[in-house]
């Protein structure tokens, strides 16, 4: 379902369904964000059923979500400028840099930002934009195949040097969450901007999450190119036969998963790498399964009336997004931090999550009443001004 705007240069169009789908992200980003204590969890960590069930459904599929997402809006794009003759390759670029400027200056407030990452990682769809779907969907298989962890299995298994060696984000996080624990507003700016910043790219290129992101940006150009959202209706038939798919595949993956889990760690070798690539591997693709689930049941019941009017509601914060993330760790972090109200050692998981739950119910309030006055959040209009250099982008709508 596509939303005309009024006919103003500038204001693009909107598909709702991936507004309301990227609002649904949001919201499970926010919601593990408020049970991870916005990073603080895995200094005393507390696995309740709640905990287990928000992240075994959102933790690492929200934010894949969203970076699908992301490789459909290059596509949108990039494909808007196409028809009007215009060569937006370097102007993307440029829009990337900004965006790595204000991820940066999230990650010196909140050690878990994912916009500098979208910045460096999203330039990999300008080199790959004028491929075939065909070496696209080649490209993203093996991203997502996780190959190198195939390898790692492989030389741990045989003890190959080096390769029984912890990965240096286990030992660099535990200093980094120490630090933080003890850190004032100043000098949690600096940890998160040097040593936290660090280990974070550490993190995404030794847990896979690097190729995931590449390999989500890949299949979200894909869809974009084929028309899987702004025609839905088209893919009823074959979107019912991928949900199917992709459910027997959590369920396959899900009990191998937890099989694997329940052997001795030094099953395969003395040391326990072996096993923990091996987890990595398969949490890795069910990961990638419960995502795939999540998108094609959400179209499902977006594209039924009854249920569609009320996945909508998520459509405004979707639309202002990056306004939306941004404000969940400008107000989350105060929260559970030392240097602020310190919830993290007192609130618990059940009460994160009814925070959360509160939080995001006042955000979509937030988000009617904006895309009611404004065409973009205020980070939007910023970015988009930024990115073609003038402050003569249309804010506030006339009443």
């Amino acid at each position: 379902m596509i939303t005309p705007t009024l006919n103003h240069p500038g204001i693009p169009q909107r598909v709702e369904l991936v507004d309301a789908l990227r609002g649904f992200a949001l919201m499970g980003i926010c919601l593990v964000h408020f049970m991870e204590y916005f990073e603080l969890y895995w200094i005393n960590q507390d696995p309740t059923f709640l905990h287990n069930l928000i992240f075994f459904l959102f933790a690492g599929k929200a934010y894949a979500i969203f970076a699908l997402m992301f490789g459909l809006s290059f596509f949108i794009i990039m494909d808007n400028q196409a028809r009007k003759g215009i060569n937006f390759s370097y102007r993307f670029a440029w829009r990337l840099v900004i965006l790595l400027a204000i991820g940066y200056i999230h990650t010196l407030y909140y050690l878990g930002d994912i916009l500098s990452v979208l910045g460096v990682i999203g330039l990999s769809l300008l080199f790959v934009q004028r491929l075939s779907n065909c070496w696209l969907v080649a490209l993203a298989l093996l991203c997502l195949l996780q190959l190198p962890f195939y390898y790692q299995f492989f030389a741990a298994l045989n003890n190959l040097p080096g390769a029984n060696d912890n990965p240096a984000f286990f030992s660099l996080f535990g200093d980094v969450y120490a630090a933080i624990e003890k850190a004032s507003f100043s000098e949690l700016l600096v940890l998160n901007g040097s040593d936290g910043l660090y280990t974070k790219w550490i993190f995404f290129v030794e847990s896979g999450r690097g190729l995931q992101l590449i390999g989500l940006f890949l299949i979200g150009l894909i869809l974009g190119r084929v028309g899987f959202f702004t025609q839905a209706e088209k893919f009823n038939r074959s979107r019912i036969k991928a949900l199917g798919i992709a459910l027997l595949a959590v369920i396959v993956l899900y009990s191998l998963d937890k099989y694997i889990a329940q052997l001795p760690a030094n099953f395969f070798q003395e040391t326990g790498m072996a096993k923990w690539y091996l987890q990595q591997l398969l949490g890795s693709y069910l990961s990638t399964a419960i995502m795939a689930s999540l998108i094609l049941l959400f179209i499902q019941f977006y594209v039924w009336q009854r249920s569609g009017k009320l996945l909508n509601l998520l459509a405004p914060c979707g639309r202002i997004s990056l306004s939306i993330y941004l404000v969940q760790s400008l107000v989350g972090v105060p929260l559970f931090y030392p240097y602020g109200l310190g919830l993290y050692k007192i609130l618990g998981q059940t009460n994160s999550l009814i925070l959360g739950i509160i939080f995001y119910a006042l955000l979509i309030l937030v988000a009617h009443w904006w895309v009611k006055r404004f065409y973009y959040g205020p980070v939007e209009w910023l970015w988009r001004s930024a990115t073609y250099m003038t402050l003569n982008v249309p804010f506030k709508k006339d009443r």
